[in-house]
């Protein structure tokens, strides 16, 4: 995936170079704003864009987060689209839809986490391998601001829709009980304990968006982008887990705008 995500990339960037080329001798450029206002006349941009995200849900509040830990992320190419037009002078607004996989490992002592084995609620204390995955659609809307020519920061909101979510919990070393703290069945690498937690998991999130993008050519941008939920990855009223995980990631994206469409009132 690795490998795929750098060609896609680097064919992007000379297509971009030709693309700039042509453009320039072809017509002349097209102003970034061309009204003092929403109401005069304005561009239309439309564009392709790839990327990939790092990050997986993290306990709220922070002290929750089990010690040690050790966390492995999942690089997944996304794929989407986006459009934006000026709204006033150095400020535009920008709308996206995109199709990504988050996906991150990790390696944890956990104490006292509750799960079902089917019949009674049981808690296990030791070291444990945690994954988690999760196929969305996610639609950012934000204002972006432009520096100059070159450098533009943008902040705004997100509404994600989960396709496929999955966490789960294998125990490898430690012990399960009845109750909190009580030692009742060991575990061990040779018979690991399985705790599959993804039918308690919701289907939608929205949050925050904070990010910078560099404009490397014409039509070329390159952006990195920090994205944090506000809303629990679990279902209201489960019973595994005393605290919220919230989602959290950084995103590396590369979009290329397509056309322009100049509109004239």
């Amino acid at each position: 995936m690795k490998r795929i995500l750098i060609i896609i990339i680097c064919a992007i960037s000379w297509t971009a170079g030709n693309a700039q080329e042509k453009d320039s001798s072809a017509r002349p450029p097209v102003s970034l704003i061309a009204g003092s206002s929403i109401f005069g006349d304005y561009t239309l941009s439309l564009g392709a864009q790839i990327g990939t995200d790092i990050g997986g849900a993290v306990p709220y509040p922070l002290h929750n987060v089990p010690s040690p830990v050790n966390a492995y992320p999942h690089v997944n190419a996304s794929l989407g689209a986006k459009c934006g037009f000026p709204l006033y002078e150095r400020f535009s607004l920008g709308l996206e839809c995109t199709y990504k996989i988050v996906t991150m490992d990790a390696d944890a002592r956990v104490e006292n986490q509750k799960f079902d084995d089917g019949e009674l609620l049981q808690y296990f204390s030791g070291t444990a391998e945690m994954h988690m995955s999760f196929a969305m659609i996610e639609a950012p809307l934000y204002v972006k601001y432009r520096f100059n020519r070159s450098h533009k920061a943008l902040l705004g909101g997100y509404y994600t829709y989960v396709l496929s979510p999955k966490f789960e919990t294998i125990a490898k070393q430690g012990y399960i009980g009845p109750e909190p703290d009580l030692v009742g069945s060991p575990v061990t690498p040779d018979a690991p304990q399985r705790m599959d937690f993804s039918s308690a998991l919701g289907r939608w999130d929205a949050g925050m968006i904070v990010g910078y993008e560099l404009q490397i050519f014409t039509r070329l941008h390159a952006g990195l982008r920090f994205l944090v939920g506000f809303k629990d990855i679990f279902k209201r009223g489960n019973r595994y887990f005393d605290y919220k995980m919230l989602p959290m990631r950084g995103a590396i994206v590369i979009s290329y705008n397509i056309f322009k469409l100049r509109v004239k009132n």
